[in-house]
Protein backbone atom coordinates (compact mmCIF):
# COMPACT_ATOMS: atom_id res chain seq x y z
CA UNK A 1 0.00 0.00 0.00
CA UNK A 2 1.05 3.33 -1.06
CA UNK A 3 2.70 5.51 1.93
CA UNK A 4 -0.21 7.97 3.02
CA UNK A 5 -3.20 5.58 1.82
CA UNK A 6 -3.69 4.18 5.42
CA UNK A 7 -5.02 6.02 8.82
CA UNK A 8 -1.64 5.32 10.46
CA UNK A 9 0.30 7.21 7.73
CA UNK A 10 -2.56 10.30 7.16
CA UNK A 11 -3.34 11.20 10.75
CA UNK A 12 0.23 11.76 11.88
CA UNK A 13 -0.56 13.12 15.34
CA UNK A 14 -3.58 10.31 16.03
CA UNK A 15 -3.55 9.24 19.47
CA UNK A 16 -2.55 5.69 20.45
CA UNK A 17 -5.43 5.11 22.41
CA UNK A 18 -7.90 5.60 19.52
CA UNK A 19 -5.35 4.50 16.86
CA UNK A 20 -5.90 0.73 19.44
CA UNK A 21 -9.62 1.50 19.71
CA UNK A 22 -10.21 1.65 16.02
CA UNK A 23 -8.09 -1.61 14.97
CA UNK A 24 -9.49 -3.75 18.07
CA UNK A 25 -13.02 -2.52 16.89
CA UNK A 26 -12.84 -2.31 13.15
CA UNK A 27 -11.21 -6.14 13.39
CA UNK A 28 -13.52 -7.26 16.19
CA UNK A 29 -16.51 -6.58 13.63
CA UNK A 30 -14.67 -8.47 10.67
CA UNK A 31 -13.70 -5.32 8.50
CA UNK A 32 -10.45 -4.20 6.85
CA UNK A 33 -10.02 -0.96 8.05
CA UNK A 34 -6.87 -0.08 5.85
CA UNK A 35 -8.42 -1.62 2.84
CA UNK A 36 -11.78 0.37 3.39
CA UNK A 37 -9.86 3.82 4.34
CA UNK A 38 -7.89 3.23 1.33
CA UNK A 39 -10.95 1.97 -0.85
CA UNK A 40 -12.75 5.55 0.10
CA UNK A 41 -10.45 8.28 1.27
CA UNK A 42 -7.92 7.75 -2.13
CA UNK A 43 -11.46 8.85 -4.05
CA UNK A 44 -11.61 12.04 -1.98
CA UNK A 45 -10.72 16.00 -3.43
CA UNK A 46 -7.29 17.01 -2.43
CA UNK A 47 -6.49 13.72 -0.12
CA UNK A 48 -3.34 14.06 1.47
CA UNK A 49 -1.13 13.28 4.62
CA UNK A 50 -1.75 15.73 7.30
CA UNK A 51 1.30 18.03 8.32
CA UNK A 52 4.02 16.10 10.46
CA UNK A 53 3.87 17.77 13.74
CA UNK A 54 6.93 16.29 15.42
CA UNK A 55 9.39 19.10 14.31
CA UNK A 56 7.62 21.69 16.28
CA UNK A 57 7.59 19.15 18.99
CA UNK A 58 11.32 18.84 19.50
CA UNK A 59 11.04 21.42 21.89
CA UNK A 60 8.76 21.06 24.08
CA UNK A 61 9.16 18.59 27.32
CA UNK A 62 9.23 15.30 27.46
CA UNK A 63 5.83 13.51 27.66
CA UNK A 64 3.95 16.29 26.52
CA UNK A 65 1.08 15.73 24.29
CA UNK A 66 1.28 17.35 20.91
CA UNK A 67 -1.09 19.86 20.31
CA UNK A 68 -2.58 18.14 16.97
CA UNK A 69 -3.53 14.92 18.47
CA UNK A 70 -6.94 16.38 19.79
CA UNK A 71 -7.57 17.47 16.05
CA UNK A 72 -6.17 14.16 13.85
CA UNK A 73 -8.20 12.11 16.30
CA UNK A 74 -11.10 14.23 15.84
CA UNK A 75 -10.72 14.51 11.50
CA UNK A 76 -9.97 10.62 11.59
CA UNK A 77 -13.55 10.54 13.39
CA UNK A 78 -15.27 12.88 10.62
CA UNK A 79 -13.58 10.02 8.13
CA UNK A 80 -15.08 7.60 9.45
CA UNK A 81 -18.79 9.02 8.92
CA UNK A 82 -17.80 9.87 5.13
CA UNK A 83 -16.88 6.51 4.74
CA UNK A 84 -20.06 5.49 6.17
CA UNK A 85 -22.18 7.78 3.80
CA UNK A 86 -20.01 6.49 0.81
CA UNK A 87 -20.85 2.65 2.11
CA UNK A 88 -24.68 3.85 2.23
CA UNK A 89 -24.50 5.28 -0.85
CA UNK A 90 -22.87 2.16 -2.71
CA UNK A 91 -25.75 -0.32 -0.91
CA UNK A 92 -28.48 2.08 -2.00
CA UNK A 93 -27.32 2.29 -5.95
CA UNK A 94 -26.62 -1.75 -5.68
CA UNK A 95 -29.95 -2.68 -4.00
CA UNK A 96 -32.33 -0.59 -6.56
CA UNK A 97 -34.60 -2.69 -7.80
CA UNK A 98 -34.25 -5.60 -5.35
CA UNK A 99 -36.77 -7.52 -4.35
CA UNK A 100 -37.67 -8.14 -0.66
CA UNK A 101 -36.54 -5.05 0.75
CA UNK A 102 -38.74 -3.18 3.50
CA UNK A 103 -38.02 -0.14 2.25
CA UNK A 104 -40.36 1.12 -0.85
CA UNK A 105 -38.44 2.01 -4.30
CA UNK A 106 -38.87 5.85 -3.76
CA UNK A 107 -36.97 5.33 -0.15
CA UNK A 108 -34.36 3.48 -1.56
CA UNK A 109 -33.83 6.21 -4.39
CA UNK A 110 -33.86 9.03 -2.02
CA UNK A 111 -31.36 7.41 0.07
CA UNK A 112 -28.95 6.92 -3.10
CA UNK A 113 -29.38 11.00 -3.93
CA UNK A 114 -29.15 12.26 -0.46
CA UNK A 115 -26.17 10.00 0.81
CA UNK A 116 -24.83 11.37 -2.45
CA UNK A 117 -25.14 14.49 -1.76
CA UNK A 118 -23.94 14.10 1.77
CA UNK A 119 -20.56 12.44 0.46
CA UNK A 120 -19.86 15.41 -1.93
CA UNK A 121 -20.68 17.59 0.79
CA UNK A 122 -18.35 16.04 3.63
CA UNK A 123 -15.70 15.99 0.94
CA UNK A 124 -16.33 19.85 0.25
CA UNK A 125 -16.37 20.62 3.98
CA UNK A 126 -13.25 18.20 5.24
CA UNK A 127 -11.18 20.67 1.78
CA UNK A 128 -12.06 23.89 3.84
CA UNK A 129 -11.30 23.03 6.96
CA UNK A 130 -7.93 21.98 6.57
CA UNK A 131 -8.11 25.00 4.39
CA UNK A 132 -8.88 27.22 7.02
CA UNK A 133 -11.89 28.70 5.56
CA UNK A 134 -14.65 28.82 8.37
CA UNK A 135 -17.57 30.95 7.40
CA UNK A 136 -18.06 28.31 4.09
CA UNK A 137 -16.96 25.21 6.19
CA UNK A 138 -20.26 26.36 8.68
CA UNK A 139 -22.22 26.92 5.83
CA UNK A 140 -22.02 22.92 4.39
CA UNK A 141 -21.92 21.60 8.13
CA UNK A 142 -25.91 23.43 7.93
CA UNK A 143 -26.43 21.70 4.73
CA UNK A 144 -25.22 18.43 6.21
CA UNK A 145 -27.35 18.71 9.47
CA UNK A 146 -30.97 19.47 7.29
CA UNK A 147 -29.82 17.01 4.83
CA UNK A 148 -29.54 14.31 7.68
CA UNK A 149 -32.78 15.36 8.85
CA UNK A 150 -34.07 14.92 5.58
CA UNK A 151 -33.15 11.59 4.64
CA UNK A 152 -34.45 9.92 8.74
CA UNK A 153 -37.75 11.79 7.43
CA UNK A 154 -38.40 10.00 3.66
CA UNK A 155 -36.84 6.53 5.25
CA UNK A 156 -40.02 7.29 8.19
CA UNK A 157 -42.34 8.40 5.40
CA UNK A 158 -43.13 6.36 2.63
CA UNK A 159 -45.29 8.77 0.81
CA UNK A 160 -42.76 11.58 1.97
CA UNK A 161 -40.05 9.97 -0.07
CA UNK A 162 -42.39 9.84 -3.09
CA UNK A 163 -43.33 12.75 -3.56
CA UNK A 164 -39.37 13.92 -3.21
CA UNK A 165 -38.59 11.20 -5.75
CA UNK A 166 -41.40 12.63 -8.06
CA UNK A 167 -39.78 16.20 -8.23
CA UNK A 168 -38.94 17.28 -11.90
CA UNK A 169 -37.91 20.80 -11.72
CA UNK A 170 -35.92 22.58 -9.26
CA UNK A 171 -39.32 24.54 -8.53
CA UNK A 172 -40.93 21.70 -7.56
CA UNK A 173 -38.11 21.06 -5.55
CA UNK A 174 -37.98 24.00 -3.79
CA UNK A 175 -41.93 23.51 -3.00
CA UNK A 176 -41.01 19.87 -1.33
CA UNK A 177 -38.41 22.04 1.05
CA UNK A 178 -40.70 24.69 1.79
CA UNK A 179 -43.72 22.40 2.88
CA UNK A 180 -42.15 19.49 4.66
CA UNK A 181 -38.30 20.36 5.46
CA UNK A 182 -37.72 23.20 6.07
CA UNK A 183 -38.45 25.43 9.59
CA UNK A 184 -37.34 22.17 11.72
CA UNK A 185 -40.17 20.26 9.78
CA UNK A 186 -38.22 17.38 8.75
CA UNK A 187 -36.45 16.92 12.67
CA UNK A 188 -39.88 17.32 14.41
CA UNK A 189 -41.10 14.40 12.65
CA UNK A 190 -37.96 12.30 13.60
CA UNK A 191 -38.15 13.70 17.09
CA UNK A 192 -41.48 12.63 17.33
CA UNK A 193 -40.72 9.02 16.60
CA UNK A 194 -37.43 9.12 18.93
CA UNK A 195 -40.17 10.36 21.61
CA UNK A 196 -41.99 6.86 21.30
CA UNK A 197 -39.11 5.23 21.66
CA UNK A 198 -38.12 7.00 24.77
CA UNK A 199 -35.58 9.61 23.55
CA UNK A 200 -37.24 13.33 24.61
CA UNK A 201 -35.33 15.42 21.01
CA UNK A 202 -38.11 18.06 21.21
CA UNK A 203 -37.64 21.59 20.80
CA UNK A 204 -37.97 21.73 24.60
CA UNK A 205 -35.40 19.15 25.91
CA UNK A 206 -31.31 20.03 26.75
CA UNK A 207 -30.81 18.74 23.15
CA UNK A 208 -33.21 20.67 21.41
CA UNK A 209 -31.48 24.13 23.17
CA UNK A 210 -28.29 22.97 22.66
CA UNK A 211 -29.01 22.06 18.70
CA UNK A 212 -30.98 25.35 18.12
CA UNK A 213 -28.46 27.32 19.52
CA UNK A 214 -25.64 25.44 16.95
CA UNK A 215 -28.12 25.83 14.00
CA UNK A 216 -28.35 29.60 14.85
CA UNK A 217 -24.52 29.64 14.89
CA UNK A 218 -24.28 28.13 11.23
CA UNK A 219 -27.17 30.57 10.03
CA UNK A 220 -25.28 33.48 11.17
CA UNK A 221 -22.85 31.71 8.85
CA UNK A 222 -25.06 31.63 5.69
CA UNK A 223 -26.55 34.82 5.74
CA UNK A 224 -24.14 37.55 5.74
CA UNK A 225 -24.16 40.39 8.68
CA UNK A 226 -21.87 42.29 10.05
CA UNK A 227 -21.35 39.54 13.25
CA UNK A 228 -18.85 37.07 11.71
CA UNK A 229 -15.99 35.69 12.92
CA UNK A 230 -13.29 37.35 14.98
CA UNK A 231 -10.28 37.95 12.81
CA UNK A 232 -7.82 36.01 14.81
CA UNK A 233 -10.21 33.46 14.81
CA UNK A 234 -11.16 33.53 11.08
CA UNK A 235 -7.40 33.71 10.39
CA UNK A 236 -5.74 30.49 12.38
CA UNK A 237 -5.47 27.59 10.47
CA UNK A 238 -7.20 24.39 11.15
CA UNK A 239 -5.78 22.83 14.32
CA UNK A 240 -5.80 26.04 16.38
CA UNK A 241 -9.28 27.36 15.34
CA UNK A 242 -12.41 26.78 17.57
CA UNK A 243 -14.65 27.19 15.01
CA UNK A 244 -13.35 24.93 12.35
CA UNK A 245 -13.04 22.22 14.94
CA UNK A 246 -16.27 22.62 16.44
CA UNK A 247 -17.76 22.73 12.88
CA UNK A 248 -16.36 19.15 12.34
CA UNK A 249 -17.47 17.86 16.05
CA UNK A 250 -20.63 18.85 15.11
CA UNK A 251 -20.70 17.34 11.77
CA UNK A 252 -19.70 13.87 12.95
CA UNK A 253 -21.98 14.10 15.89
CA UNK A 254 -24.64 14.88 13.28
CA UNK A 255 -23.68 11.61 10.80
CA UNK A 256 -23.56 9.80 13.99
CA UNK A 257 -26.96 10.20 15.18
CA UNK A 258 -27.89 9.67 11.55
CA UNK A 259 -26.45 5.95 11.58
CA UNK A 260 -27.86 5.50 15.11
CA UNK A 261 -31.23 7.37 14.82
CA UNK A 262 -31.98 5.20 11.41
CA UNK A 263 -31.33 1.91 13.57
CA UNK A 264 -33.26 2.99 16.70
CA UNK A 265 -36.22 3.85 14.43
CA UNK A 266 -36.39 0.60 12.98
CA UNK A 267 -36.60 2.05 9.64
CA UNK A 268 -36.25 -0.89 7.80
CA UNK A 269 -32.30 0.24 6.62
CA UNK A 270 -30.64 -2.32 8.81
CA UNK A 271 -32.51 -5.28 7.69
CA UNK A 272 -32.13 -4.18 4.02
CA UNK A 273 -28.36 -3.50 4.11
CA UNK A 274 -28.30 -7.07 4.96
CA UNK A 275 -30.31 -8.22 1.99
CA UNK A 276 -28.50 -6.20 -0.18
CA UNK A 277 -25.02 -7.39 0.93
CA UNK A 278 -26.27 -11.06 0.83
CA UNK A 279 -27.78 -10.81 -2.90
CA UNK A 280 -25.54 -8.29 -4.51
CA UNK A 281 -22.12 -8.98 -2.82
CA UNK A 282 -21.02 -12.49 -4.48
CA UNK A 283 -21.31 -10.25 -8.39
CA UNK A 284 -19.44 -6.82 -7.05
CA UNK A 285 -15.93 -5.79 -7.36
CA UNK A 286 -13.72 -6.04 -4.75
CA UNK A 287 -13.95 -2.57 -3.39
CA UNK A 288 -17.80 -2.53 -3.85
CA UNK A 289 -17.96 -5.68 -1.89
CA UNK A 290 -16.11 -4.27 0.66
CA UNK A 291 -18.38 -1.34 0.85
CA UNK A 292 -21.84 -3.46 1.11
CA UNK A 293 -20.35 -5.22 4.14
CA UNK A 294 -19.60 -2.52 5.84
CA UNK A 295 -22.68 -0.60 5.10
CA UNK A 296 -24.22 -4.44 6.58
CA UNK A 297 -22.08 -3.96 9.41
CA UNK A 298 -20.36 -0.79 9.97
CA UNK A 299 -23.10 1.05 12.14
CA UNK A 300 -21.72 -0.94 15.31
CA UNK A 301 -18.45 1.10 14.32
CA UNK A 302 -20.06 4.33 14.27
CA UNK A 303 -21.99 3.54 17.38
CA UNK A 304 -19.02 2.89 19.31
CA UNK A 305 -17.44 6.25 18.17
CA UNK A 306 -20.03 7.84 19.25
CA UNK A 307 -20.13 6.60 22.37
CA UNK A 308 -16.55 7.43 22.31
CA UNK A 309 -16.92 10.95 21.36
CA UNK A 310 -19.61 11.52 24.11
CA UNK A 311 -17.29 10.90 27.01
CA UNK A 312 -15.01 13.06 25.80
CA UNK A 313 -14.77 16.29 27.91
CA UNK A 314 -14.26 18.85 24.87
CA UNK A 315 -18.21 18.12 24.18
CA UNK A 316 -21.21 20.42 25.11
CA UNK A 317 -22.77 18.93 28.26
CA UNK A 318 -25.97 19.55 27.24
CA UNK A 319 -25.21 17.22 23.78
CA UNK A 320 -24.45 14.37 26.16
CA UNK A 321 -27.98 13.92 27.24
Amino acid sequence: MRSGTSPDTHYRALSPRLAAKLRLVWSARGHDLDRIWGDCMATVPGITPLPDPRPAERTASPGTPSPDTAAHDQLCLFDQTLIWAMALRTAARVGAGLDGLALIPAQVAALEALTSRLVDTLSGLRMLVLAGLPIPALQLARSVSEDVDMVLALLLRRKLAQQFIACTCAEEANSFWRRHIAGGRAFRLVAEKLYEVGLDHSDQSDYGRWRRGVLTLLGSAVHSSALGLRAEDAAAPWPQNAALRDCLAFVTHRMQEFCAWSHVLDTGLQGDLARIRLARAAGMPPREARLLGFADGGAEILLDQMRWMLAEPDLPEEARR
